[in-house]
């Protein structure tokens, strides 16, 4: 578990993530759109195109970093967490779009025919922007991984993408112009549209996942063991537990079953006891709770067959 100032110096950490992602962004745009006007390449076309969306998404996940770590109101009252989710989709669907505009524009230019001009100029400043972002995009990924940040990994993710479609539109630029076959450059961008196109793929599932509320199975297992272990040295059982994830925070809740007679001063003690275990063993901000059970059930109780 993390204290109040940690997660405040996370919050921090992610949003100096995002201001950086935005700035670059603007400058990688600038550059590679000169970089298309000196050439007149498809491929260098596509990457600019994906930098295009980029910056939009960056500009939506800036404010949506922003509503996430807003406090729960009385209309919200599990907070705003889950805008990382919408953000990632909107996200992986700028991508899609891009994608397609993308293999459209290829396919024209294959079709009807284009000259490639000042091709050693266009390659170094879309090189020179490639290198920028793969380093962007790294540091992103970690951050959203260590601070647990699907918006900002989602971002990083992207900007890992913009580097390795930057890595192509050099490539089939150079090649186009050293061996005379300017359909080679065309062709790069129907490829590396179709590369964009599995990575929007990609970011579209984690957000319905996230949206489903998918459980994680790695901190099942973590929760499920320290209840074992805990059942089994305090003459305990549990039920019916369930864990989910909205971006940046953790809610986990189960059934705590005790010997009939128990008092309920010690039963809620030790079920605070157990909540703590748990919580201080998942990464980030999680909020645990378990509901108290005698063994002894009423006839006409009933329980959700599902989480038994």
């Amino acid at each position: 578990m993390i204290s109040h100032n940690q997660h405040s110096e996370t919050i921090q950490k992610q949003q100096k993530a995002m201001n950086l992602s935005l700035f670059i962004g603007c400058c990688m745009l600038v550059i590679k759109w000169f970089a298309y006007y000196l050439t007149g390449s498809v491929v260098i076309f596509s990457d600019a195109m994906e930098t295009v969306v980029h910056i939009i998404a960056v500009g939506v996940a800036w404010y949506s970093l922003r509503v996430s770590v807003m406090p729960p109101d009385k209309d919200h009252h599990f907070g705003h967490d889950k805008v990382s989710y919408l953000s990632a989709g909107l996200e992986g669907a700028l991508i899609l779009v891009a994608a397609f505009v993308i293999i459209i524009t290829a396919v024209d230019k294959i079709l009807h025919g284009f000259t490639l001009e000042s091709v050693s100029l266009g390659a170094i400043l879309t090189a020179a922007a490639g290198a920028i972002n793969a380093v962007l995009g790294l540091y992103l990924v970690n951050v959203g991984k260590k601070e647990h940040s699907i918006l900002v990994e989602a971002n990083g993710k992207h900007i890992l993408t913009d580097a390795w479609t930057s890595v192509g539109a050099v490539l089939g630029l150079v090649l186009a112009a050293v061996s005379g076959w300017s359909v080679l450059d065309p062709i790069f961008a129907l490829l590396f549209g179709a590369n964009i196109i599995v990575e929007a793929v990609k970011l579209l599932r984690s957000s319905v996942d996230g949206l489903m509320d998918k459980t994680n199975p790695a901190l099942e297992h973590i929760a499920h063991e320290i209840l074992q272990q805990y059942c089994l040295e305090h003459d305990v059982s549990f039920h019916r537990l369930r864990l989910r994830e909205t971006g940046q925070r953790i809610y986990a809740d189960f059934h705590i079953v005790f010997p009939d007679g128990t008092p309920i001063e010690i039963a809620h003690a030790k079920a605070t006891t157990l909540e703590n275990e748990i919580r201080n063993a998942m990464p980030g901000q999680a909020e645990v709770m378990s509901h108290l059970e005698s063994r002894y059930l009423p006839p006409n109780h009933s329980e959700d067959k599902e989480y038994l």
